[in-house]
């Protein structure tokens, strides 16, 4: 049976960045780490489903002592540049791995107010959010977001957005709410 991993991250009010932390190590195969002695290390990193691939900072390269694996060609709203690649280890806040992940470095601008410790110094890019599902919500002005990977259903807010909108009598609800029932969605 495939195992689900899943996480939330609730944030108290309504945020425009969404920001949690995760564990980067160098790259490792599973038996080098289930030998022991591997080592990870926990940093802040942004959520951007804009960017297609991961990336670290100069930070993480430097606390980790990497070495760069090749040389990428990124574009970003400056343009294009050449940078250098790694190959690290994600972990998430489910203690799902992601291994071997090919990263670029990357200047991530630093939060306001933040220690330093607390700087971003991580971006999750699509190539690791489009491994599972991810959803943003704002409910009652608090964001939330979260993660499953892999994949456990489409997420359609169309259904519930219609039945909240129509007013349907007692009757109508039942009989669509036993269809998304069967469809997996309730």
């Amino acid at each position: 049976m495939v195992q689900h991993l899943a996480f939330t991250t609730k944030i108290s009010g309504r945020v425009r960045v969404l920001t949690n932390k995760v564990k980067i190590g160098e790259a490792a195969t599973l038996e080098e780490v289930e030998r022991g002695g591997y080592q990870l290390r926990e940093y802040t990193a942004i959520w951007d489903t804009g960017a297609t691939n991961s990336a670290i900072t100069q930070r993480v390269v430097r606390d980790l002592g990497l070495k760069p694996s090749g040389v990428a060609e990124v574009r970003h709203a400056k343009g294009k540049s050449s940078t250098n690649t790694y190959l690290i280890n994600i972990g998430l806040p489910s203690r799902s791995m992601f291994g071997q992940v090919r990263v670029t470095e990357a200047d991530l601008i630093p939060d306001d107010g933040a220690d330093e410790k607390d700087h971003t110094q991580v971006l999750i890019g699509m190539d690791i959010i489009g491994a599972g599902d991810f959803a943003v919500t704002n409910f009652n002005g608090r964001t939330t977001f979260s993660y499953c990977q892999p994949s456990l259903r489409e997420i359609d807010f169309i259904p519930e957005a219609h039945r909240n909108n129509l007013g349907e009598t007692r009757a109508e609800r039942r009989i669509r709410e036993r269809e998304l029932k069967k469809r997996g969605i309730l």
